[in-house]
This record gives structure tokens, sequence and C-alpha cells, in this order.
């Protein structure tokens, strides 16, 4: 896209050039100073792209470095080394640039005998610190965005942290609830057991008393009844052994 407009922009200084050579009687010499303002101007803005972008752009990646390796995230240990290496290299080729730049405008301005050159001249030098003092409030803008999320994110965090730990507090005490009437029915349950257990122990006693009665009368009777011994005995022992196996 950039280069497109760039070829626009000739194509634009060129149309003009040529309507001021055939329409106003423009001095070719005048033509040719107005080629070279256009070249130096975008050569400027060239300069105040391209290298300072690849300059930033090195160390935006060494800020992500060192906030990966704090989150405990592993990141080769030559990368960091290579990202200043390629900061250095762009900084220097940005400043000389613009150094050389100036030097060159003010030479040719000198042998040309102009003097709007100059004024160009210093236009690099002072375009040298542009960038670097736009990046520094882009810098500082970006940071306070982040400090600004950093203070708020927790904050909002907090605020979940405490609905949650409300609700599980809540959860919490309907399980007490529950468990409280899981206790009580327990308790019933236990107290019907000892009743039913109470009772069964009681028939069991009633019963067992009952056939012991009714073993003791059997045997009475038998005696009254026959005076063979033998049966007599043998009719007892089988009732001891009924009352044995009751019991």
């Amino acid at each position: 896209m950039s280069k497109i407009w760039v070829f626009c922009g000739a194509v634009v200084v060129t149309i003009v050039a040529i309507v001021l050579v055939a329409i106003a009687d423009v001095p070719l010499q005048e033509i040719l100073l107005l080629f070279l303002g256009v070249l130096c101007l975008l050569w400027l803005i060239l300069l105040l792209t391209v290298p300072w972008n690849l300059y930033f752009q090195a160390h935006a990646l060494i800020h992500e470095i060192r906030t990966s390796r704090d989150r405990g995230i592993d990141v080769p240990a030559e990368r960091e080394p290579e990202a200043r290496r390629i900061a250095s290299r762009m900084r220097w080729f940005a400043v000389g640039s613009h150094l050389v730049s100036a030097a060159l405008v003010a030479l040719v301005t000198y042998l040309s005998g102009g003097a709007i050159g100059y004024y160009l001249a210093g236009l690099y030098l002072v375009s040298t610190l542009f960038r670097p003092a736009g990046a520094y409030f882009s810098y500082l803008r970006d940071r306070m965005t982040t400090m600004l999320q950093d203070v708020k994110h927790p904050r909002d965090d907090l605020i979940e942290t405490l609905r949650r730990l409300d609700t599980m507090k809540a959860d919490l005490k309907t399980l007490k609830d529950e468990s409280s009437d899981q206790d009580a029915r327990l308790s019933h349950l236990k107290q019907g057991l000892a009743t039913a257990e109470a009772h069964a122990v009681a028939r069991d006693r009633a019963l067992h008393a009952k056939v012991d009665s009714h073993a003791r009368q059997f045997e009475h009777s038998l005696t009254r009844l026959t005076d063979n011994q033998e049966v007599i005995a043998g009719l007892k022992a089988f009732l001891r052994l009924t009352r044995s196996e009751l019991s």
C-alpha cells in the first residue's frame, strides 16, 4: 500500500512539473529543485518508518520475551540477544541515515548555492527525535492502559471470587441443613429399631416362658397318666431337647 502511495505521489509531482513547464513557464532549475525536494521528503518519510518500525518492534519483542518468562513460559535463550542485536543495528542505521541525509542535503545546497536545502537538512536532523518521542508517548499510553487493566482485572476477579464464596457458603449451609435432617431421621430410625428389638426380645422371652410352662404341664400330665417309666423318661428327654433347641 505504501508503494502505491509513493508511486501516485511521483505521478502527481511529474504532472505538476509538466504543467509548470508548459503553462507557467517555470525555469527548469526550479522544477529540478522541486523534484529534489519531493524526493527528500519521500526519503524522510521512509527513514521515519522502516528502520524505526523495526527498532521498536525488536524492543516490543524483548518486552514480550520477558513477560513470557515471568509467567513461566519457556522461551529459547537465543531469542532475546538476537532481538537486542536487531534493535541496536536498526537504531544506529536510523540515526546514521538521518545524519548522512542531512549532511548530503547540506553539501548539495552548499555546492548549488541555494538556501532552502539548509532548512531541509535541519529537518532531517530534528526529525531524528520525531519517532523516539512519538514512540515514548505511545509507550506511556500503552503502559497506562496495561496498568489500568492490571488494576481493574484483579478487582473483577476479586468480585467474582467473593460471589463464588457466597455461593459456596449458601451451598454449605444447605448441606448442613440436609445433614441435620438426615441425622434426625437416622436417630428416629435407631429409636424405632431399638423399640422393635425390645419388643422382639420381650415376645421371645414370653414365648420361651410359655413353651416351658406347657412342657412342664405336659410332663406332669404324663407322670399322672402312665406308670411306664421308660416311655415317660423318653418323652421327658424329648421335651428337654425341644426346650434346649428353643432356647
